[in-house]
């Protein structure tokens, strides 16, 4: 979860704050209710009664259910008391205004209308603190807020407000107990109590309660275009059963060049609407087209050509330069200074590496951490070794025209900053961020103190896989740096052999809040690990590893399941077909297996999208890239020309043949994220173009969504806004995906 500061902003006009001593009996609590039944409150002061209070468990009934504490430079312990109240036990109130805040989510607020909102609070001393109803993202500014002086007695703090802003179906209740104007120094060790917190809408006669429950427009395509040559599907949606003719209309000239009968008419369950298909794959005549019906309107436009993916692919792969940490990136819009150049303390210890600079920010934060990076820096070693170097040496990055390609350049840039992570044994530290995740602020801005985290099996066998891997694919152009990279391999690979390997997996340590991925399973890193080894080796050994590994585990490309990597890795050695080993054939059926699941689910599915019900979770978009990259792998091993096509839709699904009619890659289509979870974006008011968004996240694990998509299918659990890091974040292993699958669908056209 990514929590930026916290900017103390001016109240709103019309609001009345007061506090009093506290009085009457505690208020019972129904529980929070839904937008729908916000209505049944009355206007303040006309005897009825104001509906349900908008703050579910504010009495702490049931304990801290919905409470959360966020720290950042504080110390503090969340309690709730034996006499029913919230205890929030300071033990060191940070240098931060926001340093110890607890908070509540849940609720929302509708533009013009009116709440009042109440709680009561005490202390052991007297010290200011700020209450905020908040923005829960970007610069969290205060929709309405106070600074109040508490002390040992009792007061009941009120205020009347009306919601100026743009409605907000997720804010924040938050409580800033850090270093918060007036407070007096050295306030030390100390315990506040709060209870009783309600919120009411007290008159929604001005208020705008209407909603928007429409996602997109009746007519889905590929809004980047499509190969002269390549099969061409629009999907065509109504809450009706959907039927008739459709034209492709040529934009420049307004004339119909062919005129088809939708067919395939049924329901899609995953996007819950009736769907049919316009099968335009005729048209090959390079040119920009729309669709347009009679019943349905008509299309996005979109470009038939064959370099179509050309400005995309570069787009892609450019956005990894721009996420370079530790040195100064050169960009007219989202250039900065060197960042995160200081030294990083060791956790747990008293020792911290001077410099540790290099590798790619992780996400829309700028942590980075091996598990991920080694997912990364594989698809790209990946796309070169499978599709030779496709970028050339002038992208544009610092290293173009040194006659090695810009590839394997912005890779090292990865491996280096890696190879850094490693220890004096042989292992690998799992991540280097700060305790905390920062502000929304350019990277140079963030200077908390840089903290690594203790070494994972996870982390050291992603290492081992990659630098083995890296062994192998600069052997060519660099052979020095290839031995460097196959000891470090062998390091980290005795280092696994000689430690044992915790079940539980990694977890952050205690005081570090940033992004943990855990895994509590090593043994398809191993798997993977092993078969990089055997291919760049040739070493039977490692193979014998390998066949100890149950390939009919659930499989997968991400940072988390990594065994079908090791997969394909094995099945490309060479020669090793030509042996008609047992192990072999196994190993290929089981890709093939996957392959023909992904293959299935698409034709189950209007949009031939390939993940299944159950794949529109957080990242769904990685998902769907990773499928395209295995139907193309286990085209390379099984010619099928059904792997291509599908793998070609999946291109389509993420490019805007979707239920939420948006080109998920930022900066292209007609409809394309703006308000995505990336703090360079945010900082600069301005969403950096080519980036992979994660998608639609039926578990909707952040209030913004939770507050906006409760009611959706689970194809259709996406929203537009930098609020919703579960749907609008993005990351280096999700644009590396996708970078492997427009590189392989381009060489297959």
């Amino acid at each position: 979860m990514h929590k930026g500061k916290r900017l103390l902003a001016i109240a709103l006009a019309s609001v009345m704050c007061f506090s009093m001593a506290a009085c009457g009996n505690k208020t019972d609590n129904d529980g929070a209710v839904d937008a729908d039944s916000q209505d049944t409150a009355t206007e303040e002061g006309s005897g009825e009664e104001k509906g349900d209070n908008l703050i579910a468990n504010g009495d702490f009934s049931a304990g801290l259910e919905g409470w959360y504490i966020y720290l950042e430079t504080g110390a503090a312990e969340q309690l709730v008391t034996a006499d029913g109240e919230m205890q929030i036990k300071v033990s060191d109130p940070g240098t931060k205004e926001h340093a110890v805040q607890p908070y509540y989510d849940g609720f929302a607020l509708y533009q013009g209308a009116v709440y009042e909102y109440s709680f009561d609070v005490h202390s052991d001393i007297e010290r200011t603190m700020q209450w905020r109803l908040q923005l829960n993202g970007g610069d969290y500014h205060a929709y309405v807020s106070d600074i109040i002086t508490v002390n040992e007695e009792v007061q009941h703090v009120t205020c009347t407000f009306t919601m100026e802003e743009a409605t907000d179906p997720a804010p924040r209740l938050c409580v800033n107990m850090g270093a918060v104007e007036g407070c007096p120094d050295g306030m030390g060790e100390h315990s506040v109590y709060f209870d009783n917190f309600e919120l009411y809408l007290v008159d929604d006669s001005g208020a705008n309660m209407s909603s928007d429950s429409s996602y997109g427009v009746p007519i889905n395509v590929n809004q980047v275009g499509y190969f002269t040559n390549a099969s061409k599907q629009a999907v065509v949606r109504s809450a009706d059963a959907v039927s008739g003719d459709f034209d492709v209309v040529n934009v420049e000239t307004n004339e119909a060049v062919y005129t088809g009968t939708l067919t395939d008419s049924k329901e899609n369950k995953d996007s819950g609407e009736q769907t049919a298909i316009a099968d335009f794959s005729s048209v090959t005549e390079p040119g920009t087209y729309k669709l347009v019906t009679e019943n349905y309107g008509e299309s996005y436009e979109f470009v038939i050509g064959d370099s179509v993916y050309d400005d995309v692919t570069n787009s892609a792969f450019h956005m990894f330069y721009l996420q370079r940490c530790g040195e100064a990136v050169e960009d007219s819009t989202y250039g900065h200074e060197a960042c995160h150049t200081g030294n990083a303390v060791i956790y747990g210890t008293d020792s911290a590496i001077e410099s540790m600079t290099g590798g790619w920010h992780d996400a829309g934060d700028y942590g980075r951490y091996v598990v991920a990076g080694a997912k990364a820096a594989a698809d790209l070693m990946l796309t070169y070794e499978t599709y030779g170097d496709v970028f050339g040496d002038a992208t544009g990055i610092p290293e173009s025209g040194n006659g090695t390609p810009d590839i394997l350049d912005e890779v090292k840039y990865e491996l280096d900053w890696m190879l850094q992570m490693q220890n004096s044994e042989g292992g690998v530290y799992h991540k280097i961020t700060c305790e905390n995740f920062p502000g929304t602020v350019m990277p140079e801005e963030e200077t908390a103190q840089l903290v690594i985290s203790p070494v994972s099996a996870t982390a050291t066998a992603d290492f081992a896989a990659t630098m083995a891997m890296a062994a192998r694919i600069y052997k060519n152009t660099d052979a020095a740096y290839a031995n460097t990279c196959l000891d470090a391999a062998k390091k980290a690979y005795e280092y696994l052999e000689n430690n044992e390997i915790d079940p539980a997996g990694f977890k952050n340590p205690s005081s570090v809040s940033t992004g943990e991925y855990p895994d509590t399973d090593a043994s398809d890193e191993l798997f993977w690990m092993n078969a990089e080894f055997y291919k760049t080796t040739g070493d039977a050994q490692y193979l014998e590893a390998m066949k100890t590994y149950d390939l009919t585990t659930d499989a997968g490309l991400g940072w988390q399941n990594v065994n079908v990597y090791g997969m394909y890795t094995f099945l490309t050695c060479e020669g090793e077909k030509a042996k008609s080993d047992n192990y072999y054939n196994t190993v290929e059926k089981r890709l093939i297996e996957i392959a023909d699941l992904c293959v299935q689910n698409a034709k189950e599915d209007a949009y031939q999208v390939t993940i299944g019900s159950d794949g529109y979770v957080w990242g769904s978009n990685m998902s769907v890239a990773n499928n395209g990259m295995i139907l193309l792998m286990a085209n390379e091993i099984a010619p099928n020309s059904e792997y291509v096509d599908i793998a070609g839709k999946q291109l389509d699904y993420i490019m805007g043949t979707n239920t939420n009619s948006y080109c998920f890659i930022t900066g292209f289509g007609t409809c394309s994220p703006e308000g995505t979870h990336h703090r360079p974006s945010q900082a600069v008011g301005s969403t950096m173009a080519g980036m992979l968004v994660g998608g639609p996240n039926s578990n909707l694990e952040d209030p913004y969504a939770a507050g906006t998509l409760a009611d959706r299918p689970v194809a259709a659990c996406y929203v537009d806004n930098e609020q919703s890091y579960s749907c609008n974040e993005i990351t280096i292993y999700w644009n590396s995906p996708l970078v492997y699958l427009l590189t392989g669908i381009n060489q297959e056209k």
